[in-house]
């Protein structure tokens, strides 16, 4: 009987459960760190952390190669992850995302009903967007906060601004409710969301949706340029909207979400831009 319960024992289930929390005690770890605290060899812990990452469990940090577990783990528990946590998985993917459009990378979640900045990444460019961490805009005049308004359910958006008309803050502001229905309905069909000009003059944001584990909204992931930079505003999506797009997709894999990632392809967003935008012009 003894014996019989020792077969059913899966090794593999034991180092896969001794990599995982490992990756709990000590956070980010790479493959030969890992191999030498666990006991096992470089190439059995490769394809454990492949497994694990396939299916949403581990995420592999881009710059330094490094592994971690993911907030997938909150399906399992009543526990969800909080702003570090978030910021944390999203930063090093901001970084690249700042590197390589030359354009400030910004991470928000709505607080009310305003859009709460929690990490921020400069561009290196002298004329810089200042959205420091903690600050607070609007949710529906900034493309960060439509990106997210946008994948709330539409009665929590009544709540939140139902009835009483929007604040202007620059001719370009969404002033009723409906505009900004509208407006929603365009970002869930396209992925994206705009600011142009809507809370500054000569400021202009891209903003896409981060989803968590459990198929949510988490989060949104904005680039904000001056306008001079980029005039054209179908030349400035040509070149901005993939890399934010692919940015979004990224931290909301590195948060576990298995789901299918709103808006289309690169090749279908080139056909869509030599057409009228659904959004505002």
């Amino acid at each position: 009987m003894k014996g019989e319960r020792k077969e059913q024992i899966l090794n593999s289930v034991l180092r896969t459960f001794d990599v995982l929390e490992l990756l709990a005690k000590r956070g980010e770890l790479g493959v030969t760190r890992i191999a030498e605290e666990v006991g096992l060899d470089k190439s059995t812990v490769y394809r454990i952390l492949a497994t694990l990452k396939s299916i949403g469990y581990v995420c592999q940090n881009p710059v330094t190669q490094g592994y971690a577990n993911t907030p997938r783990f909150a399906l399992l528990s009543p526990r969800t992850p909080g702003a570090e946590e978030l910021r944390e998985r999203a930063h090093p993917f901001l970084s690249r995302l700042a590197e390589e459009t030359g354009e400030t990378a910004s991470l928000g979640i709505l607080e009310g009903r305003d859009i709460l900045y929690i990490d921020t990444v400069q561009c290196s460019a002298m004329i810089q967007v200042n959205l420091p961490i903690g600050q607070k805009l609007p949710a529906y005049c900034s493309a960060l906060g439509k990106a997210i308004l946008a994948f709330l359910p539409e009665e929590r958006v009544r709540e939140l601004y139902g009835g009483a008309d929007l604040e202007r803050f620059t001719p370009n502001t969404l002033s009723s409710c409906d505009a900004l229905a509208g407006e929603l309905a365009a970002v869930r069909l396209l992925g994206f969301a705009r600011d142009q000009e809507e809370s500054h003059l000569q400021l202009a944001c891209l903003g896409v949706p981060v989803f968590g584990a459990d198929g949510r909204i988490a989060a949104g992931i904005s680039l904000s340029y001056p306008c001079f930079r980029h005039p054209d505003l179908k030349q400035a999506e040509r070149l901005l909207l993939s890399p934010l797009r692919e940015a979004g997709i990224a931290v909301s894999k590195a948060l576990g979400f298995k789901g299918s990632y709103p808006g289309r392809s690169q090749k279908n967003d080139d056909q869509r831009n030599t057409r009228k935008h659904p959004l505002k012009e």
